[in-house]
C-alpha cells in the first residue's frame, strides 16, 4: 500500500508548485495519504500499519509492525461502505518536535450513513527507499477545513 517516488523536485509552498518533479513528489504524497486512509477504512491493519514510521508506532507504544496490528484491530463498530474521501493540497511542513520535514496532506473522511465526518492531518515522510510512510496523524476539528493552512497549523502544533 506504500507509494514509493524518486526524492527529486518539491512540492507547493506558500507560493506556487513549479515543474514536474513537483508535481509527481505532490501526487505521490496524496495517493500515500489515500492510500493510508483507505487502509483504515477497510480495516486492513497490516497495511495500515506498514504505512506509518517506526517512530510514530512507537510514539504510540508499538515497537513492531505485528503491535500495532495487534493494537488497531480491535473490533470497530461501523460499516464504512459508503465513506467517500477527498485530499487537500499537498504541502511542504518543516521539521517540529520529533518529526522531520515532510509534506502534508489533509484527508477528510465522510459517511453519511454513520452520519460522521472525520478529517485528519497527515505528515508524510520518505523512509530509506524513497517511500512515503506517515509519521505524524493529526485530528482536525470538524469545524475546520482540511485545506492546506489548516494542515500546516496542525502539524506545526502537536
Amino acid at each position: 500500500m506504500a507509494v514509493t517516488l524518486p526524492l527529486a523536485g518539491c512540492v507547493a509552498t506558500d507560493d506556487s508548485a513549479d515543474g514536474a518533479g513537483s508535481k509527481e513528489r505532490a501526487t505521490a504524497a496524496i495517493e500515500a495519504a489515500r492510500a493510508y486512509q483507505q487502509a483504515q477504512l477497510d480495516h486492513d491493519w497490516q497495511a495500515a500499519c506498514e504505512a506509518t514510521t517506526e517512530r510514530m508506532r512507537r510514539s504510540r507504544g508499538m515497537d513492531s509492525i505485528a503491535e500495532c496490528v495487534e493494537a488497531v484491530a480491535a473490533p470497530k463498530p461501523g460499516d464504512n461502505r459508503d465513506a467517500r474521501m477527498s485530499t487537500s493540497e499537498a504541502i511542504e511542513v518543516p521539521a517540529f518536535g520529533p518529526h522531520p520535514a515532510g509534506i502534508g496532506v489533509g484527508v477528510t473522511v465522510d459517511s453519511k450513513r454513520l452520519a460522521m465526518v472525520v478529517q485528519v492531518a497527515l505528515r508524510l515522510v520518505p523512509d530509506e527507499r524513497g517511500t512515503l510512510l506517515v509519521d505524524q496523524a493529526v485530528n482536525l476539528f470538524e469545524t475546520e477545513s482540511a485545506d492546506s493552512k489548516a494542515v500546516r497549523t496542525a502539524l506545526e502544533g502537536e
